[in-house]
């Protein structure tokens, strides 16, 4: 009987971000999007406050910021880092594609871009510091070396953050609501995002259905998917699509969407473009990175991972052969849309060769550039 109840919680909680998710998305209100993006902060900033006046806090802060060197050379750390990066920005998974479409068309995406990376960057220090610091207050208390309480993934949030606010002299259940709700606020606000670009694009598709239609069905999909999280092997099928989903499809989709930005529509063309929407020239480091070093750089960490290429496991275990075999499922089905994608777009051009083809599927078709008339003739002269 109390498993059923169990249960049966365990479903409702699952379904509250999700219902709070279409309900933000439907709103689209201003004072939904601080909320979710202020409130966070404001909680991060009581924990460090709460936790650097703890025992032991400094500690854990200097264990943060002290670097292993010897990390440097090896390029796992690096793809570790490249796939945080795309997760923690969102690049690639399509909400920033989305958000950008309601730009004007003169919008300084140049000074965006900046200060977005650096708030992200801040974030990270600030989430770490504010962690450590309690973690460092909880090894102090068990007289143990920080390695000994920090748990990797989900563990450092779910088990080893919430037991050193347990231990908190002063108010610990104060602490652990704001925690949980400032995650419940995360969740809420990625899961927006996510859903936002979904039913964006379904929208775009059949223009005559209803928002609030393709908001319950887009949220009551999501909902549906996430059950299988919450069963008892749902900790590794996380594992595995983090894996194949959250790093490597994304990862060598990236690298795909940057050659064919770069070097098929042309990085000349791209600053061009961009001197006409913003009405001055990119720095010459911004060129770089775009032209070499990024290329280049996620170019060499795919190939080497691809290598020394490692099945993901599970506390230090291997998976079931089953969610392997999932995971190379999604992975085939996500990588094989792009060759199917330019096959079906091929064959739906004129021409008398594959290369006729070819180069003309390779052009900016009449679509692209600005919608507004006056901007378009500006742009094609």
């Amino acid at each position: 009987m109390l498993d059923h109840i169990e249960a049966v919680i365990i479903y409702i909680k699952r379904l509250l971000p999700w219902v709070w998710s279409g309900r933000c998305v439907n709103l689209v209100s201003l004072q939904v999007a601080y909320f979710t993006a202020l409130f966070p902060y404001v909680v991060l900033f009581t924990l460090l406050v709460r936790g650097v006046t703890l025992p032991g806090a400094i500690d854990g802060m200097l264990y943060f910021i002290t670097p292993k060197w010897e990390k440097l050379l090896d390029p796992n750390v690096w793809f570790a880092a490249v796939s945080q990066s795309f997760f923690s920005l969102s690049v690639g998974f399509g909400p920033i594609i989305t958000f950008s479409s309601y730009n004007s068309f003169s919008q300084n995406i140049y000074r965006d871009a900046w200060i977005i990376s650096f708030t992200d960057t801040f974030t990270s220090l600030l989430a770490g510091f504010t962690i450590f610091a309690i973690l460092g207050n909880l090894s102090y208390e068990f007289d143990t070396n920080i390695e000994d309480v920090v748990r990797g993934g989900v563990g450092l949030a779910f088990v080893s953050y919430p037991d050193a606010l347990a231990k908190f002299d002063w108010a610990p259940q104060l602490f652990a609501v704001l925690f949980f709700l400032m995650l419940f606020t995360l969740g809420v606000g990625s899961a927006a995002g996510l859903a936002g670009c979904v039913m964006g694009v379904i929208s775009d598709i059949f223009p005559s259905i209803k928002k609030v239609h393709i908001t319950l069905v887009v949220s009551v999909a999501g909902f549906l998917c996430g059950l299988v999280y919450v069963t008892q092997g749902g900790q590794q099928i996380l594992e595995m699509v983090d894996f194949f989903g959250g790093s490597f499809i994304i990862f060598f989709l990236e690298v795909l969407s940057l050659m064919g930005l770069v070097y098929v529509y042309g990085y000349k063309n791209i600053f061009r473009d961009l001197r006409f929407m913003l009405g001055f020239e990119v720095d010459v480091f911004t060129k770089a990175c775009w032209v070499v070093i990024t290329p280049l750089t996620l170019l060499t960490i795919f190939v080497y991972n691809m290598v020394v290429f490692e099945l993901p496991t599970y506390n230090g275990e291997a998976l079931p052969q089953i969610a392997y075999t999932c995971g190379w499922i999604l992975t085939s089905v996500a990588v094989g849309l792009v060759p199917l994608c330019f096959l079906h777009s091929l064959y739906h051009t004129s021409g008398d060769t594959v290369v006729q083809r070819l180069r003309d599927r390779i052009q900016p078709n009449q679509n692209w550039g600005t919608r507004e008339t006056a901007d378009k003739i500006r742009w094609e002269s």
